[in-house]
């Protein structure tokens, strides 16, 4: 009975230590991704396939929570930018605008953090080619258009302080198969896949 109550008190002790120690690897944790906060990242990238495009993005999330976000995303993407003169067509212009909002959940680590967000918008689209072949009259043609974008979005950030370095992926669901179930339809979403690196600062 006697080793009982000796045994006790350095188990109570040890139980006590440990609950300290979690606590205060939570409260490191909270403290340096806290629940409330605005973060902006803009960052530049590319859609690597089938063509080069430069993608030029900014990324504004507001924690709301600890593991809930609102996400906006917005994005200017300079399309075809290797290929603007080919067999006697000029590009004039080739761009895309895109602005999606959604919501995302956030997995935290000491000094990083995962956010998966699921995001939806508009994009437009608009180019303008010229034919400038010698054995025949300069013709343009232009095209713009509006169309629904819908995707997945993935966002680690590194850093404790005020600002973090900062990489994100975006994976289409259109129009394979938010529009079509058509496996082949998801060449439309390889074309508008990005990677993209930048700087952000989180406000408080």
């Amino acid at each position: 009975m006697k080793i009982a109550k000796f045994l006790f008190i350095p188990l109570f002790l040890l139980k006590l230590s440990a609950l300290v120690a979690q606590n205060d690897f939570h409260a490191n944790i909270h403290k340096d991704f806290p629940g409330q906060t605005l973060k902006i990242a803009p960052a530049i990238g590319l859609n690597p396939w089938p063509t080069s495009d430069l993608v030029i993005s900014n990324l504004v999330q507001w924690d709301i929570k600890k593991r809930l976000s609102l996400v906006s995303y917005t994005a200017y993407t300079y399309n075809s930018m290797f290929l603007r003169n080919f067999n006697y067509i000029k590009t004039n212009y080739n761009y895309s605008l895109s602005q999606k909002v959604g919501v995302g959940t956030t997995l935290y680590s000491k000094r990083a953090s995962h956010t998966f967000s699921l995001l939806g918008g508009i994009k437009y689209n608009s180019f303008k080619e010229t034919l400038e072949n010698p054995d025949f009259e300069i013709v343009s043609a232009s095209v713009s258009s509006v169309s629904p974008d819908f995707g997945m979005l993935y966002h680690w950030q590194v850093g404790k302080k005020m600002f973090f370095f900062s990489y994100r992926m975006y994976l289409p669901l259109y129009p394979y198969p938010a529009q079509r179930l058509d496996i082949t339809a998801i060449d439309g979403n390889m074309a508008n896949v990005s990677l993209e690196f930048g700087l952000g600062v989180r406000l408080k």
